[in-house]
């Protein structure tokens, strides 16, 4: 079992609401880089993981981006760190239908365009991600926590093309 550090205890690097759009991946992956740099050794893994987070909450959640200033229909991204890992947060407005679950291992379909977004995730947090709904508001808030200083072995475990 991981062992879960209090939210209390990170250092918050920034956090950026969005508008809930087909924009917000990209917006979510400047901030991102823009927090820690394009030389920091888990940039690439932390940007991916933002992507896939950011798109779920734009894809799944109830929200529309009728109103830039309704903070109802934002999807909030917060990146903070302590000692050992970097703590990536997305909460969006939630959904009636959907909530983030774990996913069952299965064999790589090659020709499925959608469902790869957590396991990619659960790959890259090394199984440290969770979701819960923030229970007065709906929210939808789902976290991951990614190593701070991931090993070129760890790195090329990550990015290694399948055979």
């Amino acid at each position: 079992m991981y062992y879960t550090p209090p939210p209390d205890t990170f250092e918050e690097l920034g956090v950026v609401q969005l508008a809930c759009s087909d924009r917000a991946p990209k917006l979510a992956r400047q901030a991102v880089t823009a927090w820690l740099g394009t030389k920091h050794t888990a940039c690439e893994i932390v940007t991916l993981a933002t992507s896939e987070l950011v798109t779920n909450a734009v894809k799944y959640t109830d929200a529309t981006a009728t109103a830039a200033n309704d903070d109802r229909d934002q999807i909030t991204l917060k990146l903070s760190q302590d000692e050992a890992v970097l703590r990536l947060v997305v909460t969006d407005p939630g959904s009636r239908c959907s909530a983030p679950a774990r996913i069952p291992m299965q064999g790589p379909n090659l020709h499925s365009e959608h469902g790869r977004g957590l396991a990619i995730v659960d790959n890259l947090s090394r199984g440290r991600w969770g979701s819960y709904r923030m229970p007065r508001e709906g929210h939808r808030c789902v976290w991951c926590h990614l190593d701070r200083e991931p090993t070129p072995a760890q790195l090329e475990e990550l990015f290694r093309a399948p055979m």
